[in-house]
């Protein structure tokens, strides 16, 4: 039997066999319109699998078994109950972690390591997390300013039918940090998985079944991001939106919830600045920013894209960088030795070409990379060289713009205030990044940067515990921690007269 990581690739080709169905109410349905789609293997361009193509219909029906559930039995549970739904799927999906991991790879092309010792471990923990905080949600009681002889108090209540919207970058976990919160707080679900990467939210489906979740607590609704993108936004009947992915798709979002005054969590782009002074550590500070740069090929919102270097230290650093991507292996992301596999489509490749060349013409130099890579195995795939790149201005357009591949702009800098102001230089205020050995700059940059998230000697760190959302043009709200439990949640004030 064939075996990649302990995976029987035979129950991975059972799942994938047939058109896959959506689950709606507990039951697993094609689409009402009988239309499908393909997806593809960004390693190869193979069709891997035929997945049905909902549309406005199938939200709609999605939706009601949505309310009837949070209306019905959903709201029955105690929080203890809820505590146990979320830790029965967490067991599940560790105990299949290895296939949840192939699948990932095989679906989007992230290294096989990152997946199975990253994002399918990532995603229990984040299921053990939330299931943990069902029962930890409280009011307060409220001393009255006004006097009198009354007992006020607030209630936590959840909100009711909530429209997850998840990336193609991270579909596993980016299904869980939209699933785990809403349903310890109470509220019941509609989950729209990206439609480049739909494969392990479906069998993520399979295992919310297994759990015993009542019909309706969770629906999974798969298609295009504009058709059901926009009818989970317009829905009347939907009392939160959830989304992850592009400021502009973040800003329409916005825009359409209006209409029905929506709640909204958005975590959007990012052009997050990574600087190494030269006090640093300069090892740990290269190793960092080159994977906090090459990760998942540079698809992550929060990559290190802009990395400022001290001038006293620049060469050093950037000779470094290269010598790193020039070992680097490129290749079939189902190799456990290859560190970086393909980009997610062949449409996006372009895109990210497209910007090295409108480098090149804005006078960048190319230090290393930035060649389509289509020889031998990497033959009909998404592949493309690390790439670094220097002599940039700073509101040059690989400088400005969310490129969301293996592109790195390196630039130095001679002064504090002078690296603070251009890091700032941006619409984006994600994450950012500093390397020194020195408190006082330290905590004088962490002051003045404009982002959610700031790393200090570290760089992709990440915990449940601890909020992460973006500034500016990247977000509103937050996701994880206290915080992220809360914003699924609604307060309301109790005041009872003991006369």
């Amino acid at each position: 039997m064939s075996k990649v990581l302990g995976v029987p690739q035979e129950s991975v080709a059972q799942f994938l066999s047939g058109t896959k169905q959506m689950l709606i109410n507990g039951e697993w349905v094609p689409s009402l319109s009988g239309k499908t789609y393909d997806s593809i293997n960004p390693a190869n361009g193979d069709v891997i699998a035929i997945i049905y193509e909902g549309d406005e219909a199938d939200v709609d029906q999605a939706v009601r078994a949505a309310r009837v559930a949070f209306n019905g039995p959903w709201s029955k549970t105690s929080p203890a109950e809820r505590t146990k739904f979320l830790n029965k799927l967490a067991d599940l999906l560790e105990q299949r972690v290895e296939e949840f991991a192939y699948l990932e790879t095989l679906d989007g092309g992230n290294t096989i390591t990152l997946t199975r010792y990253g994002f399918v471990p990532s995603a229990v923990a984040h299921l053990r997390y939330y299931a943990g905080w069902a029962t930890k949600l409280t009011g307060q009681t409220i001393p009255l300013t006004s006097g009198g002889n009354f007992h006020a108090y607030t209630r936590r209540e959840p909100l009711g039918v909530c429209g997850q919207i998840t990336p193609w970058n991270y579909p596993l976990l980016g299904t869980v940090w939209k699933l785990a919160a809403p349903l310890a707080a109470g509220n019941t679900v509609i989950l729209k998985p990206s439609q480049q990467t739909t494969l392990t939210t479906l069998l993520l489906g399979e295992l919310i079944m297994e759990a015993g979740f009542p019909a309706g607590v969770v629906n999974i609704v798969t298609g295009s991001g504009r058709k059901i993108g926009e009818a989970i936004t317009s829905h009347p009947d939907i009392d939160k939106i959830g989304f992850t992915g592009s400021t502009e798709v973040g800003k329409g979002i916005m825009r359409k919830s209006a209409d029905t005054l929506k709640k909204i969590t958005l975590e959007l782009g990012g052009k997050s600045p990574n600087i190494i002074f030269a006090d640093a550590d300069l090892d740990k500070a290269i190793q960092g920013a080159f994977m906090g740069m090459f990760t998942n090929q540079g698809q992550i919102c929060v990559a290190g894209t802009r990395l400022y270097v001290e001038k006293s230290v620049f060469q050093q650093v950037t000779e470094k960088l290269v010598e790193m991507a020039q070992k680097m292996k490129v290749g079939n992301p189902l190799d456990p030795a290859t560190q970086m596999g393909p980009l997610i489509s062949k449409e996006h490749l372009q895109s990210v070409k497209n910007y090295i060349e409108i480098a090149k013409k804005e006078g960048a130099t190319v230090l290393i990379g930035g060649n389509v890579l289509q020889e031998g195995e990497l033959a009909g795939g998404n592949y493309l060289e690390p790439t670094i790149l220097t002599d940039l201005e700073e509101n040059c357009t690989a400088v400005k713009e969310e490129i969301f591949g293996p592109v790195l702009c390196v630039m130095p800098f001679e002064q504090i205030e002078e690296v603070i102001e251009r890091a700032n230089e941006t619409e984006y205020g994600l994450a950012a990044g500093v390397w020194t050995q020195n408190l006082t700059t330290a905590h004088k940059v962490i002051d003045a940067l404009e982002a959610g998230t700031v790393w200090v000697n570290t760089y992709l760190k990440s915990d449940n515990g601890l909020p992460f959302g973006g500034h500016k043009h990247s977000g509103i709200g937050v996701e994880m921690g206290y915080q992220g439990i809360e914003a699924y949640t609604k307060t309301k004030s109790v005041l009872i007269s003991l006369n």
